[in-house]
């Protein structure tokens, strides 16, 4: 049996090749054969061609419906952006106005925001929203947009109109006093709302901060991005409003009488907070009524055998001493208010065995803001920069200290009396009050720990502390070292560069700390020794103690002056490093020393930096 194919190999070989015989053997072993292809029933085939149909006709369906959907999706999100940019217009309006006291037009201009939210809401709402919100790739960028619509209509129906009748209610004007009165009836009606509309606004912000974590469009994410802006900048007036709106009545004796501890500060011989304690007033609140009860210069307070509380040890070795606990003008030596306010109420109390309820100090630079003029008898009615000149310099150099010490209580009861008669106008005065907070020559202090918590964190608290948030805060302090008022004389210049960030999150900084004397040399020797200081050797020198103090978490690593690189002793005050520098500074001469310093990890926020406010606002550029 010949196997199939083999007679057509063996034949092309046969006219060059023999055969060889073949023995018989056995057959092989016949191929497997495939017979004919099964044929499949027609209906079959059919199926299988109409599913594949319908398969591809869903498919289309599906498709042609998500475009239908975000095409949907996205002509909403053009009405809702336009709607948005409107409402955040308004909202930043309604804000300027109501840190005004603008109250015309008020109820117009929130009715346009409330027209505007509403839009964006409906624009942003419905199946379809919701739908496009779950899909892959465009789903963070629809959630986004109808978060902050909801946010913004939320705020629009409901916190803001609360703040718009707060800003009625509560105008400037009528906070203001008569006849030595605060009417404080209008606001213990509005704080309720006013600390709820706080917290409303403090919600939407952790909202819109929320939004995130996901790739979206780039325009959505900078709109999240500056909306978290506004409300950021909202919640600051609104968590102002708030804390004033709860400290105000109680603090101005709504409750009951209060007495306060005032210390007004010679920024001539400077001290941390500002200066020496020069006088001391005692103000008494009583349903709104307040009223001037008591007032002496600072040096008749103690001196005191001992410190009257316990120093730390921080505050012995970075203070000098014990002085911080013996005498009240040193109780600003430390830069932390409370402190100070701590050691002053205890020295007033074994002083007149009287306590008080709370302290605040201030100076003769935000006494001229507030004031448009007061007479100061031997130097005539002074305004602004010639008030301050005259009660930090020319009436040392004019009166005895007798003499001096009348001057200032005339013109403590000239101003007080001024204040508390009305004759301030009230917007100049919310202006000028901030406008001092800011600069730290405006502080206070409760004695009762719910409001001190309100008080604390904010501007007027004075605290010493490192950190806010995720900015690093620094201090530059600066003592005098000798019994003279030479020191108005002293100009202050703070720079502070940013060199680089650091892979751990903190920042390297460098910060540079000038002071320039303007005695002149040739009048030097004609300055009364109450100016230059008693028994100096030098006339016209300065002698100072500078205290830079790193953020929290963070070191001072190198200082240097022209000369080069000079030593440091760090130190700690409150777990915070600190350097300090004794110097002296001759007629016209300059000092400036630069200061390398590392914050603390993940303070990547703006440079907060404290500082000792002089005669002179203090020159502080901040910047990379």
């Amino acid at each position: 049996m010949t196997h199939p194919g083999w007679g057509e190999k063996w034949a092309s070989q046969a006219d060059t090749t023999v055969l060889p015989v073949a023995r018989p053997g056995p057959a092989p072993a016949p191929l497997p054969r495939r017979g004919p292809p099964r044929s499949r029933p027609a209906f079959w085939t059919r199926g299988r061609r109409r599913n594949l149909r319908i398969v591809l006709l869903g498919v289309v369906a599906l498709v042609v419906a998500l475009v239908v959907l975000l095409a949907w999706v996205a002509l909403d999100a053009v009405r809702a952006r336009g709607a948005l940019e409107q409402a955040a217009a308004d909202v930043t309006t309604l804000q300027a106005d109501a840190v005004a006291g603008r109250t015309d037009g008020f109820g117009a201009r929130l009715s346009d925001l409330q027209e505007h939210a509403a839009e964006a809401r409906e624009a942003t709402d419905g199946a379809h929203w919701s739908l496009a919100g779950r899909l892959p790739g465009v789903g963070p960028t629809v959630r986004a947009v109808s978060t902050m619509a909801a946010v913004v209509d939320l705020l629009a129906q409901g916190p803001l109109p609360r703040l718009a009748q707060v800003v009625e209610v509560v105008d400037p004007g009528a906070l203001a006093p008569r006849d030595g009165r605060v009417d404080l009836g209008p606001l213990q009606d509005v704080a309720p709302d006013v600390r709820h509309a706080d917290e409303a606004v403090g919600d939407a912000l952790r909202s819109v901060e929320a939004i995130g974590g996901a790739p979206m469009l780039p325009q959505v994410a900078v709109a999240a991005e500056e909306l978290g802006t506004q409300l950021s900048d909202l919640r600051m007036s609104t968590a102002t409003a708030s804390r004033a709106a709860q400290l105000l009545p109680p603090m101005l004796g709504a409750d009951g009488p209060r007495d306060y501890l005032v210390l007004v500060q010679n920024n001539a011989e400077p001290r941390a907070l500002g200066g020496i304690v020069g006088t001391v007033l005692v103000l008494r609140a009583d349903d709104g009524r307040v009223e001037l009860v008591d007032q002496r210069p600072g040096v008749q307070v103690g001196s005191f055998g001992e410190a009257v509380v316990e120093l730390t040890r921080d505050e012995k070795s970075v203070l000098g001493g014990d002085d911080l606990g013996r005498w009240m003008q040193n109780v600003t030596a430390t830069p932390d208010f409370p402190r100070s306010a701590e050691i002053a109420r205890e020295m007033w109390r074994r002083e007149t065995g009287r306590a008080v309820d709370g302290v605040l100090a201030t100076d003769p630079v935000a006494l001229a803001a507030l004031l448009d003029g007061v007479d100061t008898g031997p130097g005539g009615v002074l305004r602004g920069d010639k008030l301050v000149s005259y009660l930090l310099n020319e009436v040392y150099l004019t009166q005895t200290p007798r003499e001096q010490d009348k001057i200032f209580a005339d013109v403590a009861e000239r101003a007080f009396a001024a204040l508390t008669a009305g004759d301030v106008e009230p917007a100049r005065m919310v202006d000028a009050l901030a406008g001092s907070a800011r600069e730290g020559r405006l502080s206070v202090w409760s004695s009762e720990p719910a409001e001190a918590d309100l008080l604390e964190g904010t501007v007027l608290d004075g605290a010493l502390r490192g950190v806010s948030g995720d900015r690093p805060v620094i201090g530059v302090f600066t003592q005098g070292i000798q019994m003279a008022k030479i020191a108005y004389y002293v100009d202050t210049e703070v720079d502070v560069a940013e060199r680089e960030e650091r892979p751990d999150g903190s920042r390297e900084l460098a910060v540079t700390v000038t002071y320039t004397s303007r005695v002149d040399a040739g009048e030097a020797a004609d300055l009364p020794e109450y100016v230059t200081g008693i028994g100096e050797s030098r006339p016209g020198e300065v002698r100072l103690r500078a205290l830079v103090y790193a953020p929290a978490g963070g070191r001072i690593v190198a200082a240097s002056d022209k000369s080069g690189d000079i030593g440091l002793s760090p130190q700690k005050h409150d777990q915070l490093w600190l350097s300090f520098r004794d110097f002296s500074l001759g007629a016209g001469e300059k000092s400036s020393i630069t200061y390398v310093i590392i914050t603390g990890k993940q303070q990547g926020g703006s440079v907060i930096l404290r500082t000792t406010p002089g005669p002179k606002p203090l020159r502080t550029p901040v910047g990379k």
